[in-house]
């Protein structure tokens, strides 16, 4: 029962994570039309969205770490093979590449816009495409 609720948080943090990396693109794509200064407005508050991908990395994180001590690193390690290895090194990444976001993030904040708004779109696009990576090697995994 206990393993059966952590890995159902384990599935809303996955669903809060890859969810905003899907609504940011989406958000980011509706946002083309607009002028450079109504797109840098909308987008600094579209940011605010970021928060759910925060909180669910951080769930994702707690629970994948409840569930691997629960079952036993050597046994979970055994049971994903070469494939879990390869979740958890993209998941290290996908963490690197986070941070950064998000601390180039408060300095769009607090800057109001700027130059280095033209980097976000691109790291968005690699955080979602490691995230999708993420998961089919978890399929892959644990099938």
């Amino acid at each position: 029962m206990l393993y059966s609720s952590i890995l159902f948080f384990h599935f809303i943090g996955l669903a809060l994570g890859v969810g905003t990396s899907f609504a940011m693109l989406a958000l980011g794509i509706a946002s083309r039309d607009l002028s450079p200064e109504e797109r840098t407005k909308f987008m600094l508050r579209a940011s605010a969205l970021s928060k759910n991908g925060s909180y669910g990395l951080g769930l994702l994180i707690l629970s994948g770490v409840a569930m691997l001590l629960i079952r036993g690193p050597a046994a979970t390690m055994a049971w994903g093979g070469g494939a879990f290895h390869v979740k958890l090194t993209l998941v290290l990444i996908l963490c690197g590449v986070f941070g950064y976001t998000q601390s180039l993030l408060k300095k769009i904040r607090l800057a109001g816009g700027g130059p280095l708004m033209a980097k976000v779109p691109k790291l968005s696009i690699t955080m979602l495409a490691l995230s999708v990576a993420i998961v089919a090697s978890a399929v892959a995994a644990f099938k």
